[in-house]
């Protein structure tokens, strides 16, 4: 075995393009490779290089050095490029196969889905549902093999009737993560289809105050707060919503025991009544419903969704109008400054302003405003 180098296990973006070359090695015979395998360097092949400082400088030296030290790779730089690896050509030497495939023990001809759907099928007697969903692509755990991971899921088939929260469960199975199974509930309940789970309720934040002029939903914590303190005279006198991010999209928001309303100590309890009954769709509101967010492709995507659960929501334009205002004043951030380069447009949210003047501005202007800008 060729000893890898001693950072290599720890730099996760670095093992994904080393195994990213076997895999495309794995879907070719040698005979029939037209020229050696490569890839460009940009915000989709290696995105932590674009996130800038000193982690992506510290990041292509190590790249560099699988060139100069290992050689794995030959990089050609494209001429007149800021930073200087945008657009550079990562191109696999001879030798270098060999050496990945020891670093990293991958065999000739067997990918990491092969392997997988290999193990699931010696597997799939455990489970009393369907296991093409589990065998739809490679789940990965570091330090996890293959089994490691399938007997965790067959771990669920003890707490079927249970009736645990997805988190509880994913926490009692998969070593104390909480998380694992977030984007997973549709896989767990094709294996074990009488599985019993509880759904979490929706948290949500509300300040009432003494006088209403409407009800307006707001993404960030920040500014939910300042608003909250009387820090933000452009929301006096508003119903506040804290969303938290996209959990205002949730389909059971608007059901009794689908949602947690929190009220702000200060809040006006004598409104709260009015307010639920309108919240559970049990009678009409008179009240103006708008949405604040970041001017960006995610926040437009959240009053997309959430138009969906209050069809009457639309953009917030006091408070849009001040950021309209940064972006044209060229003051507004590229995706790829804040990691946000994976944001969706998302077409139309049916809210005429924010279809008609937010999101044709975020397209012109290729830029972002945060809603933390107004204060």
């Amino acid at each position: 075995m060729i000893t890898p180098p001693v950072w290599l296990n720890d730099t996760a973006e670095i093992m994904a393009l080393c195994n990213w070359f076997i895999d495309r090695l794995n879907t070719q015979s040698a005979s029939a490779r037209p020229k050696p395998v490569g890839i460009t360097v940009n915000e989709k092949t290696i995105p932590a290089l674009f996130r800038q400082g000193k982690a992506a400088d510290d990041l292509w030296d190590l790249l560099k050095s699988l060139e100069e030290d290992h050689h794995i790779f030959q990089i050609k730089e494209k001429a007149h490029k800021d930073p200087v690896y945008r657009q550079a050509r990562l191109t696999l030497q001879s030798g270098g196969e060999d050496t990945l495939r020891s670093w990293l023990q991958r065999e000739k001809g067997v990918s990491p889905l092969q392997a997988w759907r290999k193990a699931v099928a010696a597997n799939q007697h455990r489970f009393p549902g369907k296991t093409e969903k589990l065998s739809a692509y490679c789940i990965t755990v570091h330090g996890m093999e293959a089994e490691d991971i399938l007997d965790a899921f067959v771990c669920l088939a003890d707490y079927q009737q249970a009736r645990l929260s997805l988190r509880q469960l994913s926490s009692c199975c998969f070593w104390g993560d909480s998380k694992f199974l977030d984007t997973r509930e549709e896989l767990v309940r094709a294996l074990y289809p009488d599985v019993q789970l509880t759904p979490r309720p929706v948290m949500v934040n509300i300040f009432i105050p003494t006088t209403v002029h409407g009800i307006l939903f707001i993404e960030n914590q920040d500014s939910y707060s300042n608003a909250v303190a009387g820090n933000l005279a452009i929301c006096k006198d508003w119903v506040l919503v804290y969303l938290a991010g996209f959990k205002g999209s949730a389909a059971r928001i608007r059901q009794v025991d689908g949602v947690s309303l929190h009220y702000h100590c200060k809040s006006n309890n004598a409104m709260q009544k009015q307010l639920e009954a309108w919240w559970f769709a049990q009678q009409k509101n008179q009240w103006p419903v708008y949405f604040w967010g970041d001017l960006d492709y995610s926040g437009m995507g959240i009053l997309k969704v959430l138009k969906q659960r209050f069809t009457e929501v639309r953009a917030w334009s006091p408070g849009y109008d001040s950021m309209l205002q940064l972006l044209q004043q060229k003051k507004g951030h590229r995706p790829t400054m804040a990691d946000k380069q994976e944001q969706q447009d998302p077409g139309t949210t049916g809210c005429e302003f924010a279809d008609e003047v937010l999101l044709p501005a975020i397209r012109q202007t290729e830029k972002f405003i945060d809603q933390e800008s107004v204060f």
